[in-house]
């Protein structure tokens, strides 16, 4: 199924039109039936790595084609994985609200601004952007209904965040990190577990997560905690010439 829709967010905050969305796989006729009715600046997409044979099939569209990123998503069965107690006693978790926002703002430029994404793979837009976008995903979804946001405090300071969604069959880890110079200390590690255990008790089935593949830190955490990796997704940006 193929799905793609304007993007009002992303393209107000990069002041262009911007169109996103995934597709099965590389389809070229739905691509240029899309073109015919639209004339974006940026078109993102992802399709499943099985079918980056076909992009090449995408030079057909006179467009600037960039291959932006491997996504990686991870996943968990929570009734068979194993708990494991915390590494860090003084870690104190709170669950975030409203009035956290400002919060957020400080961390999340703090542990974001030399991360890549496939936006960085883009030279039409602005890395300043780039960061507030990371600051809109965290701080715009706190009041969103079965959103549970946390952040994590050592010594009455806030050194990291953990933004996540679920349904009745699986919870989603979506944004996460923390401050560089508390990095290394095993706290990532901690709050993964405690993202596990609270979705156990909810009786959530699955957790999962996603990163981009260069993004070796966190994998390995999660495969210590027994999360395996599921599937992967190519991003595609294509640019309109000028």
């Amino acid at each position: 199924m193929n799905n793609i829709k304007y993007s009002a967010l992303e393209s107000k905050r990069f002041g262009m039109e911007i169109f996103r969305g995934n597709m099965d796989e590389t389809d070229i006729d739905f691509l240029k039936d899309f073109y015919a009715n639209n004339d974006p600046d940026i078109l993102i997409f992802r399709i499943p790595v099985g079918f980056q044979h076909q992009l090449h099939l995408l030079n057909s569209l006179n467009k600037d084609i960039i291959n932006a990123d491997t996504l990686v998503y991870y996943q968990v069965d929570l009734k068979k994985t194993t708990y494991v107690p915390l590494s860090n006693p003084g870690l104190i978790f709170k669950i975030a609200g409203p009035d956290d926002k400002p919060v957020f703002q400080n961390l999340v430029p703090r542990i974001f601004s030399n991360y890549t994404t496939h936006y960085f793979s883009n030279p039409l837009l602005k890395r300043e952007k780039i960061t507030e976008g990371y600051m809109e995903w965290a701080i715009n979804s706190i009041d969103v209904p079965g959103n549970f946001h946390l952040l994590i405090y050592l010594h009455d300071e806030p050194v990291a965040f953990i933004t996540c969604c679920n349904d009745d069959q699986c919870a989603e880890i979506i944004l996460n990190g923390v401050v560089p110079e508390c990095q290394g200390k095993g706290i990532y590690t901690d709050v993964v577990r405690y993202v596990k255990a609270h979705y156990n008790r909810l009786n959530i089935p699955y957790l999962k997560v996603s990163t981009q593949i260069q993004n070796f830190p966190v994998q390995k955490v999660w495969n210590k905690e027994g999360l395996v990796l599921s599937s992967a997704y190519v991003t595609i940006h294509l640019n309109k010439r000028r």
